[in-house]
Parts: C-alpha cells; sequence; structure tokens
C-alpha cells in the first residue's frame, strides 16, 4: 500500500508530463527525442532574446538568428511532427554550445553570455551522460572542459586584474560539472539496471535479455561467431509454490539462477522470461557445445528442470529463435533424462517440509 501511494504521489507531481500534446509526442517519438528537442527550445529561445540587446556586434547577430533559427526548426520538428532525432543530432548540440560558450568566454565582451555559458555547463554534462554512456561523456566532456578552461584563463574576463572570473570561479565551475556529469552517470546506470534486471533472482528480465540478445547477435553476424541461445522450464514448480507457499517457490528461483550464475562461463548470460522461464545466452558457443554446457548445470542443479538450446542463424530474430529453443525445451521435457536426481528429490523434500 505504501509503494502504490508512493507510484500516486509521483503521478500527481509528474501531471504535466501527461499534457495532451506532449502526450501525443512522447507516444510518436523517444525520450532522448524529447529531451534533445527541449534543450533546442531553450536556447533557440535564449538567442531570440539575445537579437534584442543593443551591444552585441554583427557577428553576434548573426550568431544568435542561426541559432535561433536552427533551434526552433528542429525543436518544430519533434514536437509538430513527431520526429526521432539520430543520435549524432544531441551530439552535434554539445559540441555546438562547447564552441559556442569557447567564443564567449575567450573572445566575446558580453559578460551575460559568459556567465551564461558556464552556467549552462552541468545541464549539457547531465545531457551527455545521460545518452551516450560513460566512455563516451566523460572523454568528451574532459576535452570540452579543457578547452573552456584554457579559453575563459586566456579570455577578455580572467586574463586582466580584476576580471569577471578567477581561479576559483573556472575550478568550481569545472568541478560542479564535472560532479553533475557523475550524477548523471549513475543515474543512467540505476535506470538501466532497474529496467533490465528482475529484482528477485538478479539475472536480466525480458526486456533486459531481449537487448543483450540483439546486441550479441550483431557482434556474432559481424565477426561470424557463434552464439547459441537456451530456454529453461523449472519442472513441477507449481508443486513448490502449491506445498510450501510463494516464499519457497522464491527461494528455488533465487538458488537455481545463483547456481546458473557461478557455475556458468562468464560471458553467458541468465535471464528471466517470466514466472519459472528462464534464458542462457551463450556467446561464443556452437548448439553442440551449448548442450554440453546445459548438461553440466543439470548435473549439479537442487531443482529439475527442462532445457532446449538452439543456434543463432545470421538472418535469425530473437523471437525466431527462441521459439525453435522453446520447442526443443517442451520436446526434451519428460524424457527419461529428465528423471531428478537423488539432490534433487533431496531439497524438494525439504522445501516442501518447510
Amino acid at each position: 500500500m505504501v509503494t502504490q501511494a508512493i507510484h500516486v504521489a509521483d503521478a500527481e507531481e509528474l501531471r504535466w508530463l501527461h499534457a495532451g500534446w506532449l502526450k501525443r509526442v512522447r507516444e510518436r517519438t523517444s525520450t532522448y527525442s524529447v529531451v534533445t528537442a527541449s534543450l533546442f527550445l531553450l536556447f533557440g529561445v535564449l538567442g531570440i532574446i539575445e537579437l534584442f540587446e543593443t551591444d552585441i556586434t554583427p557577428w553576434e547577430q548573426v550568431l544568435s538568428s542561426g541559432t535561433a533559427l536552427v533551434c526552433l526548426g528542429v525543436f518544430g520538428l519533434v514536437a509538430l511532427f513527431g520526429i526521432e532525432l539520430p543520435h549524432w543530432v544531441g551530439m552535434a548540440l554539445v559540441l555546438s554550445h562547447a564552441l559556442a560558450s569557447a567564443y564567449y568566454l575567450g573572445f566575446s565582451d558580453e559578460q551575460q553570455n559568459a556567465i551564461a555559458a558556464l552556467q549552462e555547463l552541468p545541464l549539457m554534462a547531465m545531457f551527455f551522460s545521460w545518452f551516450y554512456g560513460a566512455r563516451i561523456a566523460r572523454t568528451g566532456e574532459f576535452a570540452i572542459l579543457v578547452v573552456l578552461g584554457l579559453a575563459t584563463a586566456l579570455g577578455p574576463f580572467t586574463a586582466v586584474a580584476g576580471g569577471l572570473f578567477g581561479p576559483a570561479n573556472i575550478i568550481g565551475a569545472a568541478l560542479f560539472t564535472w560532479m553533475c556529469l557523475e550524477a548523471g552517470l549513475f543515474v543512467r546506470h540505476r535506470i538501466l539496471l532497474e529496467s533490465h534486471s528482475d529484482p528477485l533472482t538478479g539475472a536480466l528480465n525480458r526486456r533486459g535479455f531481449i537487448k543483450k540478445t540483439e546486441l550479441e547477435m550483431r557482434r556474432a553476424t559481424r565477426h561470424q561467431r557463434p552464439l547459441a541461445i537456451a530456454v529453461l522450464d523449472l519442472d513441477k514448480f507449481k508443486s513448490i509454490n502449491d506445498g510450501g507457499g510463494h516464499a519457497a517457490g522464491d527461494y528455488v528461483l533465487r538458488s537455481l539462477t545463483a547456481q546458473w550464475m557461478s557455475l556458468s562461463r562468464q560471458t553467458d548470460i541468465v535471464g528471466r522470461l517470466g514466472g519459472d522461464e528462464f534464458a542462457i545466452l551463450l556467446p561464443e558457443t556452437d548448439e553442440d557445445e551449448a548442450r554440453v554446457v546445459m548438461a553440466r548445470l543439470r548435473e549439479y542443479s537442487s531443482h529439475p528442470w527442462s532445457w532446449g538450446v538452439t543456434q543463432v542463424h545470421p538472418d535469425d530474430t530473437i523471437e525466431a529463435a527462441l521459439s525453435r529453443a522453446d520447442e526443443a525445451m517442451y520436446a526434451e521435457k519428460g524424457s527419461a533424462t529428465d528423471a531428478p536426481s537423488r539432490r534433487q528429490q533431496s531439497d524438494t523434500a525439504v522445501l516442501l517440509s518447510r
């Protein structure tokens, strides 16, 4: 009930996200496109405001006009037509902002724009980290901070005594920007972890497993390497829930997942597709090798389960590969080799007696 109350409170606080036009945009395009378009809107509005200042140079008028035109145009494509922006557009936005900031900090005498450039750095760092990951974001942001630091140190606001920015301002802005970058990476990691993992077993959930499989399938096709998928289904799992309750069933799921993770190879990926059905992705493994791996896992298992494997073909879809493995699993289910070992019978009896 507490969880439900939290969800209701969160929904009330974010009610603006369900505004009619914004909801329609979110349904037609991705979160990345919506956030990127919002940044374009911000810089487009700032470009228009800049045009009303009386002390800007002709070059800055051209720069502000072009910024406003391009930014509002990109925003309009997303807001009106639901266009999906490619990822290079966000990268171009980050680079363009860095170049404009370098100009205002190192070559212009516009104090307001110089201050705004430093104020906007943390926002751009968080955007960078949210959508481009640690490797790209850290490398890119480090380069940006070095360039902007040099531009500021050598520019008109710092190079002279009593300038607008001192060393403390420059270092503080850089450190705060980097803190925002790391905060964004942490949030990104937590969101991916929570949305792609199963909280009960620690394995990937269906969404996470499919995403990982897509990556491995592309890698296997590109390098012409084997890839196998196994589908696993627990035998007589209903009797565990009926006899020992859901706590006993949860214990079996957690125990088996821990066994599969510890006994399989480091490159193998365990995913929970739903209920008592699991899948294991086996890179660099053909179908015969996968059978050997699965036989070894079941030999040391504490509860009986059935399995089926298939080798992924270059023209396969994930659904087709999982379907073949699922059919192989049901064909294997109930065969003589599926008889539970004494250890499995003993562990099951212990669970039912609790």
